[in-house]
């Protein structure tokens, strides 16, 4: 069995997100005296929005290529070049998470027994910073590859984000077909919509005990854990 995951709410809990704990020290740095903080704000919750509308058509709005030169063109100034580093720690800012009780230990044991591990997650992050952020929760060393819809353009469920991710996955063990992915994720009409619309086998995080109103599920858990703990993987 090979395993792609979902990044938020099935490896990482979010507990807090705002996303002006990061912009204000970009302000600070880049914009003070271009603009108040109270303006660049509102345009970023414009720009939220903006990025809502392109999420329902099925594009992301990756913050580096795509945000970052907003502001620029709207206040003016020079793009901002921010590394990986920079965008981690941006991350980092905006988002309180931890991660779910029991996962590094079951990770661990997925290790052992070679079991490859992989991420695809919907983010307007680009992979390297996820990375990162995994990392600092001690569990990137989990997963041979991070995919994040910041760095191909479009989000879950488009089924051409699934197909990247399972080409490189195939590439990678020739010997292994579709059949011998199992997708995992909490959000039934990205993840579970998405993986089964790509052909993949589907284990649905389902906190909140919701109808799996097509039968997209191939197996139901109510927390990660229980994929080893019912026996799924």
């Amino acid at each position: 069995m090979i395993l792609i995951f979902d990044l938020f709410q099935t490896l990482v809990e979010d507990i807090h997100m705002d996303f002006n704990l990061g912009l204000k020290p970009l302000w600070e740095t880049y914009y003070r005296d271009k603009c108040s903080f109270d303006e660049i704000k509102a345009y970023g919750e414009e720009l939220f929005v903006y990025m809502q509308d392109l999420h329902k058509k099925g594009f992301e709005f990756p913050f580096v290529n795509d945000e970052l030169p907003m502001y620029a063109e709207k206040y003016g100034g020079d793009v901002i070049d921010m590394s990986i580093e920079e965008e981690a720690e941006f991350l980092s800012r905006c988002n309180e998470e931890r991660v779910f009780d029991g996962l590094s230990e079951m990770l661990d044991v997925f290790r052992k027994e070679k079991i490859p591990m992989f991420v695809l997650s919907n983010s307007g992050f680009r992979a390297g910073a996820l990375r990162l952020m995994l990392d600092s929760y001690g569990i990137g060393r989990y997963f041979e590859r991070i995919w994040s819809s910041a760095d191909f353009g479009r989000v879950k469920p488009s089924t051409e984000f699934f197909d990247m991710a399972i080409s490189e996955i195939l590439d990678l063990y020739p010997d292994s077909t579709k059949e011998d992915l199992l997708f995992v994720g909490d959000t039934y009409e990205t993840d579970i919509v998405g993986a089964h619309n790509t052909g993949l086998k589907t284990a649905w995080i389902n906190r909140n005990n919701a109808s799996d109103v097509n039968g997209f599920a191939t197996y139901q858990i109510k927390d990660i854990t229980e994929l080893r703990k019912k026996h799924i993987v």
